[in-house]
């Protein structure tokens, strides 16, 4: 499917795996391939969600909001806080009876030893390589394709990635949209209107 995409729709992918990993998320799901739909502007389509108020940065915002970074969110350190616990103490504390960056990644356990050739380290997925795609993010993907087949387009733009997204039955971008105050079901209507004039 990738090889019908067009350069704009292959930078959306590579910039949700960038949002992704900004995030300290370890997976791309629907939230980071909106986030890559943003981030090209100029595409045939986004200017809808622009019209909208729905900007890149808005869309980050409404991420860390509904999904949050890696690790406790802002709601569950506000939480701790009502119990008596500075996670920022916390942290302190622990970094200056273990080092700085002691709560950063878990410790790695060690395997038995055994003679072994030797590898070259290399740095985990989620902050170099190819991070998963969620099943949701794979299923607006596939959609993305058919809404291709159904304008008669040879090949899958970032127009149709955004109306991949837009699935009626929901995912977490379709949630990011309506908090932001986008009804999904008008913007796929303002989109493809603006698709056809196009065309």
């Amino acid at each position: 499917m990738f090889e019908r995409f067009t350069p704009g729709a292959r930078q959306v992918v590579v910039r949700a795996q960038e949002e992704a990993r900004s995030f300290g998320h370890t997976w791309v799901g629907t939230e980071h391939l909106l986030l890559g739909v943003l981030a090209q502007p100029g595409a045939r389509g986004v200017s809808a969600l622009m019209d909208l108020g729905v900007t890149l940065d808005t869309g980050r915002a409404a991420l860390i909001q509904i999904v949050g970074r890696a690790g406790l969110g802002a709601s569950d350190a506000d939480a701790l806080r009502t119990l008596g616990i500075d996670l920022d103490d916390v942290r302190r504390r622990v970094e200056a009876a273990f080092g700085p960056g002691a709560l950063d990644h878990p410790p790695r356990h060690r395997a038995r030893q055994r003679p072994r050739l030797r590898r070259a380290r290399c740095e985990p997925a989620y902050r170099s390589g190819h991070l998963p795609f969620m099943p949701r993010a794979k299923r607006a993907l596939e959609r993305s394709r058919r809404e291709a087949v159904d304008l008669d387009d040879r090949h899958i733009g970032v127009e149709h990635i955004l109306l991949g997204l837009l699935d009626p039955k929901g995912n977490t971008a379709v949630d990011l949209l309506r908090h932001l105050g986008t009804d999904p079901q008008a913007l796929r209507a303002r989109v493809l209107d603006r698709v056809r004039r196009a065309a």
